[in-house]
């Protein structure tokens, strides 16, 4: 797997011109953005302008004025109005006109094109980048984890890929669900939101085993009920029990899976985004659920592709994941051939 210096200098060296090239169209794009802003309510502030004129006029004339003189004034707030509509058409079609529309237009896409797609293909040239696809509903609730509900499934940038016998995806995910009492103007509950990452192996785990960051309240939340996934178990590490909490059915198994090498990748991937984290190694399977809330290629205008810090975070976060995954194929103990149905 290529390095974090690597992966920088291949940011410096090979999308550098390409870097340069959106940070321009970015720019472009965001002042255009901003022009359009300016020739929308401009029109509108001057309407406003004569309108509150007007009244104040209107509330000081007296009933012995001349008649002629306040048909006057409609006549001219009315000539004011057409004329200031007529300026707003004219000033937004000559901003149509202006560069920067379709540089604010494209700027997303040509983003995971020009490079989204190069960084996935420089990690590995067999993986697959899908921006409009995510893990399932299925995907998300056969890790044994979550209570069945009707989650609401929003997500993107799918990487897809194998390596040696294990299949992975890896993906931004929100969860969210909605109560059956909530208060008025209250929104669903977010169950989830963050990058999710998921890895099939030709094996079976021996049994289930639950990895749950104590910062984690979706359990309090009801969409996942601790008491179903098995016995508390407290492995050797004292660091890693103050951060999390582990549940299975089998304590020992539980403690084979959980070598002192695993914990401390896990730890790590913690510490490094203090967020909301569960794992769970199910049949098959392992899922890990990163909920740091942030969806790391849908970049704005407002932000300058100078900050390299979200492609950092995305690298990190899937370097971390598929070593994490790595991790458990040599550890014998573990596997069997033969699955379990869910607790």
């Amino acid at each position: 797997m290529k390095t974090l210096e690597e992966f920088n200098a291949f940011l410096d060296q090979q999308l550098r011109d390409e870097l340069g090239a959106l940070e321009q169209q970015r720019i472009t794009g965001r002042n255009w953005i901003r022009w359009i802003w300016v020739a929308t309510l401009a029109p509108f502030a001057i309407f406003v302008f004569f309108i509150v004129r007007y009244s104040l006029r209107s509330a000081g004339n007296t009933a012995g004025e001349d008649t002629a003189g306040y048909g006057n004034q409609v006549f001219l707030l009315v000539g004011m109005v057409v004329l200031v509509t007529l300026a707003g058409y004219a000033v937004r079609y000559f901003m149509v006109k202006r560069k920067g529309l379709n540089e604010a237009t494209d700027y997303q896409h040509d983003f995971k094109n020009r490079i989204v797609k190069p960084l996935i293909s420089f990690i590995n040239p067999s993986f697959q980048y899908q921006p409009l696809n995510h893990a399932s509903y299925e995907e998300f609730t056969e890790s044994g984890l979550f209570e069945t509900k009707a989650y609401q499934m929003t997500g993107n940038d799918q990487v897809y890929g194998k390596l040696g016998e294990m299949n992975f995806q890896f993906c931004d995910l929100r969860v969210t669900h909605m109560p059956l009492v909530t208060l008025r103007g209250q929104g669903p509950d977010t169950v989830f939101s963050g990058s999710y990452f998921i890895a099939q192996f030709p094996r079976y785990f021996s049994t289930p085993v639950y990895v749950l960051s104590r910062n984690n309240s979706a359990s309090g939340d009801g969409y996942i009920r601790t008491w179903h996934l098995g016995k508390k178990v407290l492995p050797a590490d004292a660091a890693f029990n103050k951060l999390f909490m582990v549940y299975a059915p089998d304590e020992a198994a539980a403690q084979q899976l959980l070598t002192p090498a695993l914990m401390e990748k896990i730890v790590a991937l913690y510490e490094r985004t203090p967020a909301k984290l569960f794992i769970s190694f199910y049949n098959n399977r392992i899922y890990v659920g990163v909920g740091h809330g942030t969806d790391y290629f849908e970049t704005t205008l407002n932000r300058s592709l100078q900050d390299r810090q979200l492609l950092t975070d995305f690298y990190l976060d899937f370097m971390s994941m598929l070593q994490l995954a790595e991790d458990l194929k040599n550890n014998l103990r573990i596997w069997t051939s033969r699955s379990f149905s869910q607790s």
